[in-house]
């Protein structure tokens, strides 16, 4: 897997920037992206992030800001695999696989993607969110993910686009007797 395709299931940390940002209140960011910043902890992942700036009302890309900025990084950068693993707090759970254990189907990818093509487009009668509302099979929806992805390279930088993209596939449930 490349770096790009970890991005977003990785976990993520401050940096010594961003701890020194929310110490001393440096002004750089807004109110949202520091909130942002504050929920970084080294658990939360690129996804969870996403969602949250979501609901602070930013964008996904300003989670890769942050990156970009210097005040967070993926937490497996230091060493090349996750630092810790291992909790102290009881965990009364089963352990769970390696694996993600985000649930694939259809319709979490079309919520994702209706997601970001409303933070994208603001008008909700825009061709490429009603194809979303009216695919309902997998053709459908990666036609209409084909359209959005284009729409998003006029938009957005060519790396928001990747994450787009490496979220989608990642929502997707992996396609039965397909190699690769």
């Amino acid at each position: 897997m490349g770096a790009a395709m970890q991005t977003l299931s990785a976990r993520f940390e401050k940096t010594d920037a961003g701890r020194r940002e929310i110490a001393t209140r440096g002004g750089v960011l807004s109110r949202s992206s520091r909130a942002l910043l504050i929920m970084v902890d080294g658990q939360v992942t690129g996804e969870d992030l996403a969602v949250r700036a979501g609901q602070l009302g930013l964008e996904a890309q300003a989670v890769f800001e942050l990156v970009q900025a210097g005040f967070i990084q993926s937490a497996t950068d230091v060493a090349g695999e996750p630092v810790f693993v291992q909790v102290d707090a009881p965990q009364p759970e089963t352990p769970k696989p390696a694996a993600p254990a985000r649930k694939r189907s259809l319709a979490a990818a079309r919520m994702y993607l209706m997601d970001i093509a409303a933070r994208t487009f603001s008008s909700a009668e825009h061709p490429i969110r009603q194809r979303l509302v009216e695919a309902t099979d997998r053709a459908s929806v990666e036609s209409a993910f084909d359209a959005l992805l284009a729409a998003l390279r006029e938009a957005t930088s060519a790396s928001m686009v990747e994450q787009v993209e490496v979220s989608f596939r990642g929502f997707l449930p992996a396609e039965e007797g397909v190699a690769g």
